[in-house]
């Protein structure tokens, strides 16, 4: 149990024998009692701090006596004077009753209960207590599994005594870490499981099933690859494609749901003034490059150069731009090597053996370099073999020549043996010998797991420091701070180049034309012998090209999600290209009826339709890159809401121009459980919208293993379009039907597996008016999302959908 359960024991024993000492010297009125009893109680023999603890806290003019906090609200005690006695029913010496009992022939217990009952569903608090200085009623008093909290169960209390001859099970019930442990809930709740209606998704047959792409969108699915992701690494044409398609970072996107100074903060949030990190630079500016010469030549005193950036943001394009173009003077004059700790180290179980043996193959493929040769390993030692013909063997030269050279190989074998120490030799023999600089790139380090990115910074901080190697390390910005917060790079300073995302419109743009002078022809890779015509994909780019230039809704909807991954913008545009879900046939035949300068123009609900859906039938939220905004965990109707919610206060509280955008979690509990929500909601929702990427913590937190949520959450704009954006749109609601629980019995049996377009949007009029019905349970005054001008939003999507379809 610990010291503090001792302690807390020992301070209610004491505390129990100052009352029978002093149990009739007052008459306690309500405050006495609070000072001299139950204050007691919770601050020296419960465990909790009066940091914990909100002395009558208002909302819309009720005070509580008690509000506690771990650190969510999770308590309410309603304070009764001493006088207030709570009768038992006779001969009854258990610690568990039923509510309806003890309030069936006490009404002074049942007014105390329902007050505080009262103040707990409106601040969203699951545990009530009422408390007269000596006796304590311990409930549930807000639920979220549809049974009302007055036929629950409570636990009592009668006395001091009591308390002490069961002390253990006051502590589990009702002290701070009890309570942080969620016991009472458990032992009240027993193992029931909510009882949430089943998905619509739940009854589908094929639900699961695959959507089936015709023999044209196979072939443009494997073309769109090959020209759109697959050709970046393809070595014949690298330096054309990096040329044409290399995109500056630091642009702000021009379509973002986010504050620009949000997103201009992003590595701050990391990097703090009191934080002992690296100096950071931006790798790049609109005008030049900004890792100089005289950057790769200093070798920033022997330590790695960090090339920092978010995942998908375009580290591996940059490091290969600094290679073929911008550094391209530079690479002339050195042996430059470049190891991907991503795709080809993921089989390996040694990384440092691999390092090694990938550095050898490189010198060997790419500089004809071979470390194990005669004529080149005796080169590199050939100090060594000078001191070793004076050494003890010079004798045996002019006795045995033979055997003396068979003594020389053996040296020379137990220098090559160990390849850590002959690698660096021998890049020291180049580097002088070739008078070249050496310098090797490491790259997406951040694929992998945490304890292979630790390796990986260990290995290279050695390389830095006693090879004669120039080393380049691109990781996440959170990556460092773990590494540097752990202790694995302490005292590490270190200049970093922070590697922010580029326009997603300019990217994508390049990207196409590139893959179109391929498919025309105009570019020769090997790969492309196996096709015989790439017309369908010329008229395919072509429609790409010219929607995204004329029909911004499409590109703002990519930047957004993606937002900053470009990896997955690229993804995104190969999925609707080999899509079952778009009529290709009938986008290709109405390109190829149309002039050489008009062209087919893709509507937002096309595009979207692709993404959301993916291979799938049906949407699935597993692996959709789109979110079910209305999911839920309890069988309470206004949680369909509650990710919405958070998500819009968090934007109003970070609208300030100067504003990270960061806002602390026990402000975020508390608006929420204000508004009635219970901290199991709260926490199911958070960690669902962290999953999905919909909100984000502070990259300087480090979670451990107890699934603690951050300290601070913060916007991103997946989360922000979601609630601004995609919750208007008729694709989007029509999508995830199938993945909501529906409440109302009556509702749910009207939404069904349909698949007609005029049944489709039927059944997306239902949805809305079942939403509608659980939004009058939320008192909308409290909150800054508006459900009502949303669904106004989405009815006339509807409507409009009807207009055209008839």
């Amino acid at each position: 149990m610990g010291l503090d359960y001792d302690s807390s024991r020992d301070a209610l024993q004491n505390l129990l024998k100052w009352y029978e000492l002093h149990v009739n010297d007052y008459n306690r009125n309500e405050a006495t009692t609070r000072l001299q009893l139950i204050d007691r109680l919770l601050f020296e023999c419960l465990g909790w701090e009066k940091e914990d603890c909100i002395v009558e806290e208002s909302n819309e003019n009720e005070y509580t006596d008690y509000s506690l906090s771990c650190p969510r609200r999770s308590l309410i005690i309603e304070a009764k004077k001493e006088g207030v006695y709570f009768e038992l029913p006779a001969g009854h010496s258990k610690l568990e009753y039923s509510i309806k009992s003890l309030c069936r022939d006490n009404q002074q217990i049942k007014i105390a209960i329902e007050q505080a009952m009262n103040y707990c569903q409106n601040r969203g608090t699951p545990l009530g207590a009422v408390c007269n200085g000596h006796q304590f009623i311990i409930f549930i008093a807000s639920r979220s599994d549809g049974k009302p909290p007055m036929k629950g169960k409570a636990i009592v209390f009668v006395s001091l005594q009591r308390m002490l001859d069961d002390f253990i099970s006051l502590w589990d019930y009702i002290s701070k870490p009890g309570v942080q442990e969620k016991k009472l809930l458990k032992y009240l709740l027993g193992e029931n499981r909510l009882n949430l209606p089943t998905k619509l998704s739940a009854s589908i047959l094929s639900y699961h099933s695959t959507k089936l792409r015709n023999n044209i969108q196979n072939d443009l699915k494997t073309v769109a690859e090959l020209v759109i992701e697959d050709v970046s690494i393809a070595r014949e044409i690298e330096t054309d494609f990096i040329k044409e398609c290399f995109c500056s970072s630091g642009a702000l996107s021009q379509y973002a749901t986010i504050s620009k100074s949000i997103l201009r903060q992003r590595y701050d949030a990391l990097f703090g003034s009191e934080f002992n990190g690296p100096i950071l630079a931006p790798a790049t500016t609109k005008k030049s490059l900004s890792i100089t010469p005289e950057i790769f030549a200093n070798s920033i005193s022997s330590r790695p150069i960090l090339l920092l950036g978010d995942v998908g943001v375009g580290k591996t394009i940059f490091i290969r731009y600094l290679i073929n173009v911008a550094g391209v003077e530079i690479m002339e004059n050195a042996i430059s090597l470049y190891i991907d700790l991503g795709s080809k180290a993921a089989l390996s179980s040694n990384l440092e053996n691999f390092f090694l043996n990938e550095i050898e193959k490189q010198l060997l493929i790419d500089y004809k370099v071979d470390i194990k040769k005669r004529n080149f390993v005796r080169g590199v030692y050939n100090l060594d073999l000078e001191r070793f013909s004076q050494g003890v063997n010079a004798d045996l030269k002019k006795i045995d020549e033979k055997a003396y050279k068979i003594k020389e190989i053996e040296f020379l074998e137990s220098k090559i043996k160990n390849l850590d120490d002959h690698l660096k030799n021998s890049l020291n023999h180049l580097s002088r010998g070739r008078k070249k600089q050496i310098i090797l790139f490491l790259d997406n380090a951040d694929q992998r797991d945490e304890e292979i990115q630790q390796k990986a910074f260990m290995i290279a901080h050695e390389i830095a420091a006693n090879w004669p190697v120039t080393v380049f390390l691109s990781i996440r910005p959170e990556t460092f701070h773990k590494s540097k917060k752990s202790g694995a790079l302490s005292a590490y300073h270190s200049k970093a180049f922070t590697i922010a995302p580029p326009r997603v419109d300019e990217v994508l743009k390049k990207r196409l034309q590139f893959a179109l002078k391929i498919a025309q022809g105009k570019l020769s890779l090997k790969k492309f012998q196996i096709f015989v015509s790439l017309d369908k994909l010329q008229n395919y780019l072509q429609v790409l090209l010219s929607s995204f230039e004329k029909n911004k809704d499409i590109i703002e909807f990519i930047d957004n999600i993606c937002f900053g991954n470009i990896r997955l913008a690229l993804e995104f545009i190969t999925t609707f290209i080999g899509s079952g879900h778009v009529d290709t046939r009938k986008i290709l035949e109405i390109e190829e009826k149309r002039g050489p300068n008009e062209h087919y123009l893709i509507p937002l609900h096309e595009f979207l339709r692709a993404i959301i859906y993916e291979d799938n039938i049906y949407y699935n939220s597993t692996s959709s890159h789109i979110s079910n905004i209305f999911d839920i965990t309890t069988p309470d109707g206004r949680e369909h809401f509650l990710l919405a919610i958070v998500i819009e206060y968090i934007n109003i509280a970070t609208s300030l121009p100067n504003s990270d955008g960061f806002v602390e979690i026990k402000k975020i509990y508390e608006y929420a459980q204000n508004i009635g929500f219970t901290p199991n909601q709260i926490d199911s929702t958070l960690i669902r919208g962290l999953q999905k990427k919909l909100i984000e913590g502070s990259p300087r937190y480090m979670p451990n293993n107890n699934g603690t949520i951050p300290p601070s959450l913060r916007n991103t704009t997946v989360g922000v379009y979601h609630i601004s954006k995609l919750i208007r749109n008729f694709v989007y609601l029509d999508a995830i039907i199938v993945d909501t629980p529906i409440l109302d019995k009556d509702i749910r049996g009207k939404i069904s597996d349909v698949h007609s377009i005029e049944d489709r949007l039927e059944r997306a009029n239902i949805f809305c008016d079942y939403l509608d019905k659980q939004w009058t349970f939320i008192n909308e005054n409290s909150v800054n999302f508006n459900w009502k001008h949303i669904v106004k939003h989405i009815r006339n999507n509807i409507r409009n959908i009807s207009l055209r379809i008839s």
